[in-house]
């Protein structure tokens, strides 16, 4: 097959499920122009007065957060407590934890989130054999090893806020319209109901990866490179999906089916975000794309109890040998970047 990939950030083209493109240039780099059309100042002001009329007296919480401690989880917080008055005594974290060993950097940063507005926080760990169970089924039936543990990420602060008739769940990145699946930058995610709405708060702020990590580092955030434990290979940066070693996983079984990872979601999105140059993008995509990060590779498969040679073997049952091809070295890359 012919790839394709983007006039304007370089990301591959037809593959990500869902994304659409027209013109040659993915749907995301339209979206970052449609940005420009949005009143971001009116739904700042909008979401204000909502907080100001969501709050439940019989509650002793007014809105949950789903954090991890990441950039994203720290920007949120500190953007409801700053900018949208949101006491920090009615605001509840509610943290859901899988069974991958956890980064320094990750332990620090949620320790560190709580500690700095003095809040309530959910630890939320799922039965370790059931994760294993699940884990190890999307694995090798689908190669997508992490989408039960990502479905409850999502579900269970909307069920902790159920339970407690708090009315209000935060989440961040408005991830459709960032990625180039849907046109509409939404408030309200899917799951919002009469009794409990999800709102996108990057859809209240423009959404960047750098205005995340700028609002989280005025709080104490650290990135990998701050600590010792985790010198992560294949990846574009080092302050993003940095909690737990094993996760990586999930980023980078993308690559064997869809031609991309990480390192493409990123280096094209800072291109659209004025960090980084199309002829950049494409360097780094080409170097590390393709890079399987060993550290977390042993750490998945420690965790889900398989040998590295079950997980290759399995890797290479569901490579796309439309788009990918073995090197001389037995790793798969991408045709047209070998």
């Amino acid at each position: 097959m012919d790839i394709r990939i983007c006039k304007e950030c370089g990301f591959i083209l037809g593959t990500r499920p869902n994304s659409k493109d027209k013109d040659g240039v993915c749907l995301a780099c339209h979206n970052k122009d449609r940005k420009n059309q949005i009143n971001w100042q009116e739904r700042q002001n909008w979401l204000t007065q909502y907080l100001k009329e969501r709050k439940n007296p019989s509650s002793n919480y007014d809105v949950v957060v789903g954090v991890s401690g990441g950039k994203d989880s720290c920007a949120i917080v500190k953007r409801l407590i700053e900018n949208h008055g949101v006491e920090p005594s009615r605001l509840l974290l509610v943290h859901v934890m899988d069974e991958f060993t956890p980064s320094k950097a990750g332990l620090y940063n949620l320790d560190n989130l709580v500690k700095t507005f003095d809040m309530d926080l959910i630890h939320f760990r799922l039965a370790p054999k059931t994760f294993v169970k699940e884990t190890r089924k999307s694995f090798f039936e689908e190669l997508h090893p992490l989408k039960w543990i990502e479905a409850q990420l999502y579900a269970k602060p909307l069920e902790v806020a159920k339970a407690y008739q708090i009315p209000t769940v935060f989440m961040g990145e408005n991830f459709d319209f960032e990625y180039g699946v849907s046109e509409e930058c939404g408030i309200f995610h899917s799951s919002s109901s009469d009794e409990v709405n999800v709102i996108f708060l990057g859809s209240i702020w423009p959404y960047s990866n750098t205005d995340s990590l700028k609002q989280a580092r005025q709080i104490g955030f650290k990135t990998l490179s701050d600590f010792d434990d985790w010198q992560r290979q294949g990846s574009a940066d080092d302050y993003t999906q940095i909690d737990s070693i094993g996760y990586m996983m999930q980023h980078w079984t993308k690559f064997i089916k869809f031609g991309f990872q990480r390192v493409s979601d990123l280096a094209c999105r800072f291109v659209r975000e004025g960090v980084m140059s199309k002829e950049q993008a494409l360097r780094l995509i080409k170097d590390k794309d393709w890079v399987c990060d060993p550290a977390a590779k042993k750490d998945f498969c420690r965790t889900i109890g398989i040998s590295e040679d079950e997980f290759n073997a399995t890797v290479d049952k569901f490579a796309n040998k439309d788009l990918l091809v073995k090197d001389e070295n037995g790793n798969w890359r991408r045709r047209d970047l070998i």
